[in-house]
């Protein structure tokens, strides 16, 4: 039997390798016929020492395999690692890595091979596949490889937003089906991040499978509601549309009875009194959307909220947090725009949704709650390009607030607060709670709210 040992043992973000597995302490070659294998584990490719040692010990090319997350911009730093090792010891490489969904994590597949001169000859993302190479070995015993078929084996990665498309798409329908779910279920409040899962969600497992549901208060506008018909035509998903109003009061109602029973000894905070007015029409919706999940067995409720607000616990608990999995989770809000954009104008084979399926007028409005009269999100948060500029610094980057506002003016052109990151990192920490409670969620940058995530709730410190 043949075996290689793993020398690099990654230990941040979703990796925690040192707490499950020992180090390998010697790399070297798998002798396979007449050839000499220098095979790579994973983390072993972004360092040196291991392809150097496979490289001492006579191999005659490397093969690296992988289950590498998929993470904005990443292809070009694999490649970027696996051509220092090319430079560095002379040899191919052959880059191999999982395709396809798992929980929160998208492995993008995006295996590739390197010849000798360290360029790409082959290459396919997103997909499972096979890439037939050829390795030859020259008169002064070096090893070079080449495509059998060089025309058609190197695929190009996809832009950055095709590249995150793919990866909702992906892993939203490896987590439905894996999971051994029928179909999909959310609350459509023609908003822009209903009608962006709404869509998605319409790629991965068809339209006939995704079941939108308006769920109107108070407070919800006509727009909303011709929006929300709109998007239920334009997708063709299933849809239904139910009114919250005597539900919500009946929570209202409830609570009241609370309050009047003396139960507490002080008197409820008007302020708070207020919030739970405006939280029990989310709570309402969640509440139902769950209920007749379990109706029809085999449905998984899809939750719509985007990196930006689930950052700053612009979101209710029990309310538009409830549900089983996310598509957007990772995904700030300025990118959910530029999402909706772009899937409106490019329709790919993949996709099994169909064209533009999202409303203009959903694109262009003012994002709001529409929990309360006159309500937009701005109003609360700030503009979406300063909060999200600020909180990329804050979380991605782990800058403190100071330096989090200055990098954020220089990236949107205007001047950006102290003051005002200092209140966005404040809120961050004080919603770690909130998000500790939010279903998994799909993956797309450095460091998402997921399991590679370790924040504190009781926690004192700044970010």
């Amino acid at each position: 039997m043949k075996r290689a040992v793993k020398i690099e043992l990654p230990n941040s973000d979703v990796f925690d390798e040192r707490r499950v597995f020992a180090r390998g302490i010697e790399a070297k070659p798998l002798q396979l016929g007449s050839w000499r294998l220098g095979a790579m584990i994973c983390e072993d490719m972004w360092h040196g020492p291991v392809s150097r040692s496979l490289a001492d010990e006579g191999a005659d090319l490397l093969i690296a395999i992988n289950g590498s997350p998929m993470e904005m911009d990443k292809q070009p730093v694999r490649i970027s690692h696996a051509q220092r090792r090319v430079r560095a010891t002379g040899l191919p490489i052959v880059y191999a890595n999982l395709a396809g969904g798992q929980d929160e994590i998208v492995f993008d597949g995006a295996s590739f091979a390197l010849n000798r001169a360290g360029r790409v000859i082959a290459q396919l993302p997103f997909e499972d596949g096979v890439l037939r190479l050829t390795a030859t070995r020259a008169p002064d015993g070096s090893v070079d490889v080449e495509a059998d078929d060089p025309l058609n084996a190197h695929k190009p990665y996809p832009e950055r937003m095709e590249a995150v498309w793919r990866a909702m798409v992906v892993g939203t329908r490896d987590y439905v089906r894996k999971n051994g779910f029928k179909r999909v279920l959310l609350g459509v409040s023609g908003g822009i991040d209903s009608a962006l899962v709404a869509a998605i969600a319409s790629d991965a497992i068809g339209a006939e499978n995704v079941v939108g549901i308006m769920l109107p208060s108070e407070h919800t506008g006509g727009e909303s509601k011709d929006l929300a018909e709109e998007l239920f035509s334009r997708t063709g998903c299933r849809n239904a549309s139910v009114a919250i109003g005597r539900i919500a009061a009946a929570l209202d109602a409830a609570r009241d009875e609370i309050i009047a029973s003396g139960a507490f000894d002080v008197e409820p905070d008007p302020a708070g009194l207020a919030l739970s007015g405006e939280n029990s029409q989310p709570r309402s919706r969640g509440a139902l959307l769950m209920d007749v999940s379990n109706a029809y067995p085999g449905t998984l409720p899809l939750t719509t909220g985007n990196k930006s607000e689930n950052s700053v616990g612009y979101c209710t608990l029990y309310g538009d947090t409830a549900g089983g999995f996310n598509p957007i989770k990772d995904l700030y809000k300025t990118k959910v725009f530029e999402a909706c954009r772009w899937r409106n104008q490019h329709r790919l084979p993949w996709m099994l949704g169909g064209d533009a399926p999202i409303p203009e007028g959903i694109i262009v409005r003012p994002p709001t709650a529409e929990l309360k009269e006159g309500q937009t999100d701005e109003q609360a948060l700030g503009s979406y390009d300063m909060l999200d500029a600020v909180l990329q610094g804050l979380v991605e980057r782990m800058l403190d607030p100071a330096e989090a506002a200055r990098r954020a003016s220089m990236e949107i052109g205007r001047p950006v607060e102290s003051a005002y990151a200092e209140r966005i990192a404040k809120l961050v920490r004080n919603a770690e709670h909130k998000r500790r409670q939010t279903p998994p969620g799909i993956k797309l940058t450095s460091r998402s709210f997921g399991f590679g995530w370790r924040f504190p709730i009781t926690n004192k410190a700044s970010l």
